[in-house]
């Protein structure tokens, strides 16, 4: 089951964050404690609840039998028509299970209901061929310089 996240929620979906980021994204951070603490500093209880509260934001959650999969959306200094997916993770244990691709369905599916017909992201070395095989390009229009990641695109509507 998709549903939208709460501030109940808030630990539960920090801690799936961290264990995902510590076990699944090693092709992104090496093993290094030093680029692993800011990535999950930024997605803790904090973070998490700061988003929640904002409007132009969302985050979603799966469960099955436990939280599976956490995601987000992100429209804020959007041009009309475009959102940005801001997270998906999922939870080390339930790798492999749908869960995921469940969650990025429910995600482009949110966007295009708040009429938002571009999408973008930015993936991990880790998710990147996940995104790919799920329709996602890459981002033409995207700069190098700065960019930590794989900016993708995709069309919705």
């Amino acid at each position: 089951m998709i549903r939208p996240a709460t501030v109940d929620d808030l630990p539960a979906m920090a801690d799936l964050i961290a264990a995902a980021i510590t076990a699944l994204c090693a092709a992104d951070h090496h093993g290094q404690p030093k680029r692993m603490r800011p990535w999950i500093a930024a997605n803790d209880g904090p973070a998490l609840a700061a988003r929640i509260a904002d409007p132009a934001q969302r985050l979603l959650l799966c469960e099955d039998a436990g939280l599976a999969c956490v995601g987000g959306l992100d429209w804020r200094e959007q041009p009309a028509g475009r959102g940005r997916i801001s997270l998906l993770f999922v939870a080390p244990a339930r790798q492999g299970q749908g869960h995921a691709r469940a969650m990025l369905a429910a995600l482009e599916a949110d966007l295009r209901g708040l009429a938002r017909s571009d999408a973008r992201l930015t993936a991990t070395n880790t998710a990147r061929g996940f995104y790919l095989s799920q329709g996602w390009r890459p981002d033409p229009a995207a700069s190098g310089g700065a960019l930590l990641g794989h900016a993708l695109v995709k069309k919705l509507g």
